[in-house]
């Protein structure tokens, strides 16, 4: 399913390269995948119309919208995905703080198979002048998105007409009659988010949650980003696993360990469903506060209306492309580190906390062969842990193995590329790998490491060294989190060398134009 388009030969020339999507491509493919599962029911054309939290359950209300029956649900949680006019969030009296912002912008879906414009336009392109202010992305195939910038004597209703769009287009270089429109519709956008995303057993997500301009295309982003983090603490308390104790003697195949409920109300079950599910807010909100004030920054820059500022703002931008090495700083600040440093992690581990890489290995699953495929899909969504050369059960200890097996946790042997896995020994329960592109091995170089225990949802828990001390105390300090014995890790963000240099950057760009001002 082709959901992405990289765009090819960008002005950043040694930047990451930018990557979009078609929206109602990718939540067709996602509604697509639930249909897989046969524990997913979906019920559309249903709304919530009340919904109660008592004895360690949520009762909801739910009322078909056709014929207005009704029936109560009742879960264990309740993830309140109903978006930006959230049912939920109103019923728990949350405040969804924040500004409207006061401009209105026509948007277009159309598709574009006029080979000439597709080449005049080949890549995403945002245009911000003293006449209009659009932007015109390229999304996969022949879809294109196109976001105009009303002006104040251009009403909304008006705006949509065929004729109206023809005309708007035209000014702006494109033909709209070389297009076929997909939906047209004009948008008043919001940076709103609520103070507390948890309510006992009820948790908000996405735009429930936050919302922010789509400048920078994060508010579907931010939302599966939401679900991601989510999802996996949801099923470890589902499952029942937290508050297993450490010392456990593994159990002969076939038989199923007894899990203790976390929903029996006594202090360990509370204080390990807390420390779990207030790790969610702690380690997305920093993310999505940032990207809204990178989105609302560039909107304030983009839709400068004084003919000065617009001017100085031109000027700064064209001395800007003169600077080394400026293009590739911009790039990096304006992408941000997808790092959480509040949250469920190990806190004396350099590394913890940090996405961990996505490189292309060669992986032997079982005996049927190898293959080559993306990290993620040997890791799949469980915690791993991943020894380089030595197999991950030698270097842990039986309680320790034992006890990572009782949380499901996968375990990956990592070879040094030419490594030939047919003439190595390995263990039932593990994964082998061979590290083709040498990218795990200089991520555990650099952060100074042998071994890695990484979370479900890819950010590393934990980085472990060859000293038996060293392994002990990560599995320690997971099964201590995980019980709730040992409260959330807190580390200071630092400010990254990019940033530094690009404030710099424009201090010194701004007292060289304000000198040239005045001699």
């Amino acid at each position: 399913c082709n959901i992405t388009h990289v765009q090819e030969n960008l002005s950043f020339r040694r930047c990451h390269q930018l990557g979009t999507f078609h929206q109602p491509t990718v939540e067709k493919k996602l509604r697509e995948e639930l249909e897989e599962h046969a524990n997913v029911q979906v019920n559309l054309g249903h709304e919530v119309t009340d919904l109660v939290e008592a004895n360690g359950r949520v009762h909801v209300t739910v009322r078909r919208v056709s014929s207005r029956d009704t029936e109560v649900y009742t879960c264990k949680f309740l993830l309140a995905c109903d978006g930006g006019r959230s049912f939920v969030r109103k019923r728990l009296g949350l405040k969804y703080a924040g500004v409207s912002i006061p401009e209105h912008w026509l948007v277009m879906d159309v598709v574009c198979e006029d080979a000439s414009m597709n080449k005049q336009w080949p890549n995403s392109t945002f245009v911000a002048n003293s006449q209009r202010v659009f932007l015109n992305a390229r999304l996969p195939g022949n879809l294109r998105r196109i976001e105009v910038l009303l002006k104040e004597s251009e009403k909304a209703l008006t705006m949509i007409r065929e004729e109206n769009t023809a005309r708007l287009l035209s000014e702006i270089g494109i033909d709209a009659g070389k297009l076929t429109f997909e939906r047209r519709m004009v948008y008043k956008f919001h940076a709103r988010s609520v103070a507390k995303w948890r309510n006992g057993r009820i948790m908000l997500m996405g735009d429930a949650a936050h919302c922010m301009p789509p400048t920078k295309g994060q508010g579907l982003c931010c939302g599966l980003q939401d679900a991601a983090n989510l999802a996996w603490k949801i099923a470890m308390l589902c499952r029942g696993n937290l508050t297993n104790e450490l010392h456990l003697e593994r159990q002969p195949e076939g038989t199923e360990r007894e899990s203790k409920p976390l929903d029996a109300g006594d202090d360990e079950s509370s204080h390990a469903v807390d420390n779990l599910l207030d790790s969610y807010q702690a380690e997305r909100r920093p993310w999505v506060t940032k990207q809204t004030e990178i989105v609302t920054g560039l909107r304030r820059i983009a839709t400068l209306s004084s003919p000065h500022a617009v001017w100085l703002r031109d000027i700064v931008f064209k001395f800007m492309n003169h600077i080394v090495g400026l293009e590739y700083m911009l790039a990096e600040s304006y992408k941000g580190e997808f790092d959480v440093h509040h949250g469920f992690f190990q806190a004396d581990s350099p590394g913890a906390g940090h996405f961990f890489i996505q490189p292309s290995v060669t992986a032997r699953l079982d005996d049927s062969g190898v293959s080559n495929v993306l990290l993620d899909a040997v890791l799949g969504r469980l915690w791993c842990w991943l020894s380089l050369d030595e197999s991950p059960r030698s270097i842990l200890s039986e309680d320790h193995y034992g006890y990572l097996c009782s949380i499901g946790c996968r375990f990956v042997r990592v070879l040094r590329r030419g490594a030939d896995t047919s003439q190595t020994a390995w263990e039932k329960d593990e994964v082998v790998i061979v590290d083709d592109d040498q990218k795990i091995e200089k991520w555990m170089m650099t952060w100074s490491c042998h071994s890695v225990l990484l979370r479900p949802d890819r950010f590393v828990f934990g980085k472990v060294s060859r000293s038996p001390l060293s392994t002990r105390h990560c599995v320690d300090v997971l099964q201590s989190m995980l019980t709730g014995k040992t409260p959330l890790t807190v580390n200071s963000p630092p400010t990254s060398l990019s940033r530094k240099f690009l404030l710099c950057a424009i201090a010194l760009l701004l007292a060289f134009i304000l000198l040239w001002f005045i001699f």
